[in-house]
């Protein structure tokens, strides 16, 4: 049903709200497609905004492009402002096309009744939303400031993508994506227009068939075949030629809708780890009524999962049978065949003494976080024991012995398949590297962290490097009991999903005892596979569970863990957003305690806030850059004068995502102000406008949202190096919180540029920025910071050349050139404290600068 009205206006943005639609209207051209550089597609009518003149002479206005003015395209419903720097270049081939030319249904907008401005506040008086008439007309009634208006509202225009519905008595038009509407209310609307209304007592195939068709378009699949159901029970025999033509062929365009579904969310199960749910519907195909491309689809979809099911299921087996004949558990033992014949020795149950009770433990820590998805890492080890399998068949000795495969099969695991060995003793040394990272991780007191790490560099060590390939590869460090699950289970009503538990993170400065959080996991998690994550903020004042509820089936089809911070309940009198540096722990706090125990993907976290829970989105964001993959914000109102004036800069690496209404003030007005600079400079961000619409929920954009999520990773510390070609942007910050910008710390920032120590709320932030160039010299420059950290990862540096720091063109003080050693100290410490497995640092040095 389509809402009596959007949530929030502003009058003041009804000027830029008309002059986006003169734009529109004077800049037509035909429907055109862009592709972004990752591959994320827009279609629509191109635009480029623009301003009016008032001519002197002859009083007319004329319309003028803008020397700054926003790339913008027209899909209907939205506008979506894009940066012309993201564009993939080249020509678009003619398959790429996200919808057809639709069918419309339109009614004139009839004479105008009055020219009243929309009330700059107003809130629904009815409780329930009105119907449209069979005129496809509605008068609702809304709470306004001195008392209630009411305002007439008229759909003139309606297809499968978009309804747009205009005012006779207010200057206020607005546009929906069908898919926001109540099919059935889609329906009854469709039953009523003059081209498809039918004669009391005469049915009309053709016009239900027109339904049908329009339903199906829309996406609402089982609708359609519900309606083709119908016409073919009410016209048993009695179809025309015309109208069973038209009838066969919408039965067949529905036969290929069908398949095409079944085969694009397979693809998508399997892509996200669902694999029990991908072969449930590729079983579930239709190859008899599908088109032979889409047959083909999935006979490859097919051949995939069979292939990682046989490597996966036979890993799992050859593991297993070698452990349970090692330690007496197997009826016979292929691997350890004596004298060349095909005899086989069955070992009796025993005690196994190190080092092979060492490499059994391992290996059913192996067997036990072994997934279809990380099943390559056992490849050589697959192979060496199928060729011990080959061998005892044949009668001949095994070229392996039982202790060599474990060996395999638990280095290849630990360190990838290229770290697979044989050699006992190295896996070992490997085995007992990933059990001190894990013990680390999980010790609570410096003290204890000290012993660790004492403890290991007294023993073999193994090279640094490797180390990082290790951790790479690390499972949670206490991961969650999924059969006892930890937390609270949220009983699933009222929308809430199933799987929801509330959590609570440990200690942290803002919430002594710990932050409520919920976390909901994909269908089929597991801990040997690492998931996105979406972080869920939303609005002070509701409950964190409605946000899990809008997004919740998008996650479980993209294979996502879904964490919302409880935060709005520490706010004194329902507070909204303050924009203080304290607060960020509501996600980074949450976002550790779940990488402890879950299994995350740090290369693939995002923000996604709604109302003011995008505002904390995008100030968390902009403040943290390197944590995330992208922001996705849902009708913000972000600060501008003394937050994103500055910190715009810092979203140069972080793509942002944001959608709001063009009635929604100072929403629009300072994101237009942030987008002016983002697009300028190419920055990787989008901004969708809904026309005449506010701060509200826009369904529709969540599968879009996953769509562009599934196609960003997070930059890594080199990403962010320019090696001295051309300007770029340093990192903005006036909280000592907001301290850590990819590879590059802010210590210790000047109190003049703290935002705390303003008495005018207003502050000039401090700037850094960093650079590293040819034969290891690291250029760093900084205003405000008089201390700097400088992390160095594997890559950013020759470890084999002495490295010269030079800060604001000069050398730094105090520092002598010279060759750096990775420090395991360095690594394990910053792992500890970020749980960041990707992004890994070896070595850390620390500056004083001159303010």
């Amino acid at each position: 049903m389509i809402p009596p009205h959007a949530s929030r206006f502003s009058r003041r943005t009804a000027a830029l709200g008309l002059l986006l639609g003169v734009s529109v209207a004077l800049t037509a051209t035909a429907a055109e497609t862009i592709i972004l550089k990752d591959g994320f597609v827009i279609q629509g009518n191109i635009r480029k905004e623009v301003t009016s003149i008032n001519d002197p002479a002859t009083g007319k206005t004329f319309p003028l492009v803008k020397d700054n003015g926003l790339d913008m395209i027209d899909e209907g419903p939205k506008v979506v402002i894009y940066s012309s720097h993201a564009k993939q270049l080249g020509e678009i081939g003619k398959d790429v096309k996200l919808r057809p030319d639709y069918k419309a249904y339109q009614i004139p907008g009839g004479p105008r009744k009055r020219n009243d401005p929309l009330p700059p506040v107003m809130t629904p008086r009815d409780r329930e939303a009105v119907e449209f008439n069979a005129s496809w007309r509605r008068t609702i009634t809304v709470n306004v400031p001195l008392g209630f208006d009411k305002i007439d509202q008229q759909i003139t225009y309606l297809d499968p993508y978009f309804c747009y519905v205009w005012s006779p008595t207010h200057i206020w038009r607005l546009a929906y994506r069908t898919s926001e509407m109540d099919p059935m209310m889609v329906r009854k609307l469709l039953s009523t227009h003059a081209e498809l209304k039918q004669e009391p007592g005469k049915p009309d195939a053709s016009k239900q068939l027109a339904i049908a068709k329009f339903m199906l378009d829309a996406g609402w699949l089982q609708y359609a075949r519900d309606d083709l159901e119908r016409v073919r029970k009410a016209f048993t025999g009695a179809l025309n030629k015309t109208e069973q033509e038209a009838f066969d062929k919408l039965a067949k365009e529905i036969d290929v809708a069908t398949a095409g579904l079944v085969t694009k969310e397979a693809e998508l199960a399997l892509s996200s780890g669902r694999y029990q749910y991908g072969s449930d519907l590729l079983a579930a195909f239709p190859d008899k009524t599908a088109e032979p491309k889409q047959t083909d689809d999935a006979t490859k979809l097919m051949a995939e999962l069979k292939v990682t099911r046989e490597r996966y299921e036979t890993g799992r087996r050859l593991l297993r049978t070698l452990l349970d004949n090692i330690t007496g558990k197997g009826k016979a033992n292929p691997f350890v065949a004596t004298g060349g014949g095909a005899t086989m020795v069955a070992f009796p149950a025993k005690e196994l003494v190190a080092p092979t009770s060492t490499l059994v433990a391992a290996a059913e820590d192996v067997y036990a976080e072994l997934h279809p998805d990380s099943a390559s890492r056992l490849e050589f080890f697959v192979n060496l024991a199928s060729q011990v399998e080959r061998e005892v068949k044949q009668g001949r000795d095994p070229s392996k012995r039982p202790e060599e495969l474990l060996a395999t099969a638990i280095s290849g695991w630990v360190k990838g398949k290229n770290g697979a060995t044989p050699d006992p003793e190295i896996a070992l040394r490997l085995w007992a590297a990933r059990e001190t990272v894990l013990n680390f991780q999980r010790a609570d007191t410096m003290n204890a962290q000290t012993v660790i790490l004492d403890n290991y560099k007294k023993g073999k060590p193994i090279k640094i490097d490797e180390l990082g390939q290790v951790i790479s590869l690390l499972p949670p460090a206490s991961p969650e009991n999924l059969l006892f699950r930890t937390g609270t289970q949220v009983i699933a009503k009222d929308g809430t999903p199933t799987g929801i538990y509330k959590r609570k993170t440990g200690t942290t400065s803002v919430e002594p005892a710990g932050i409520p959080y919920y976390v909901k996991l994909p269908p089929e998690y597991h801990h040997g596979r690492a998931y996105p994550v979406v972080i869920a903020t939303t609005d002070a004042a509701t409950d964190p569970k409605n946000m899990l509820a809008r997004i919740g089936l998008e996650a479980d089809r993209n294979g996502y863990i879904l964490l919302a911070p409880e935060w709005g309940n520490q706010f004194a009198n329902g507070q909204s957003w303050q924009w203080r540096g304290e607060d960020h722990e509501y996600v980074t706090a949450v976002l550790r305690d779940a990488i402890r125990h879950f299994c995350i993907d740090n290369d693939r976290v995002f923000l996604m806030g709604a109302g003011d829970g995008a505002n904390m989105a995008m100030d968390i964001g902009a403040s943290h850059p390197d944590l995330f993959a992208g922001v996705l914000a849902m009708g913000p109102t972000p600060k501008w004068i003394g937050m994103f004036d500055y910190y715009w800069h810092n979203a140069q690496k972080l793509p942002f995502y944001v959608v709001t209404g063009e009635m929604t003030g100072a929403s629009i007005l300072n994101l237009r102000r942030i987008y002016e600079q983002w697009m300028r400079y190419g920055f990787a961000g989008l901004m969708v406008v809904y026309k005449g619409r506010g701060i509200e929920w826009y369904s529709a954009e969540t599968p879009i949202m996953f769509d562009w999520m599934s196609r960003k990773k997070r930059v890594n510390g080199t990403a962010t190096l320019q090696l001295d070609t051309g300007a770029r942007f340093g990192w903005w910050t006036m909280r000592s919180t907001d301290n850590r910008f990819y590879w590059i710390g802010a210590e210790k920032i000047a109190e003049a540029n703290l935002i705390d120590n303003s008495k005018t709320g207003k502050a000039y932030p401090a700037e850094i920025n960093g650079d590293i160039g040819g034969n290891n010299i690291i250029n760093l420059t900084s205003r405000g910071v008089t201390r700097i950290s400088v992390w160095l990862s594997q890559e950013m540096i020759d470890w084999t050349k002495p490295v010269a720091v030079n800060i604001n063109r000069a050398s730094a003080r105090g520092w002598k050139t010279r060759i750096l050693e990775p420090d395991i100290d360095v690594l394990l410490k910053d792992y500890r404290d970020r749980g960041d497995r990707r992004m890994l640092y070896l070595q850390r040095l620390e500056f004083d600068a001159i303010p």
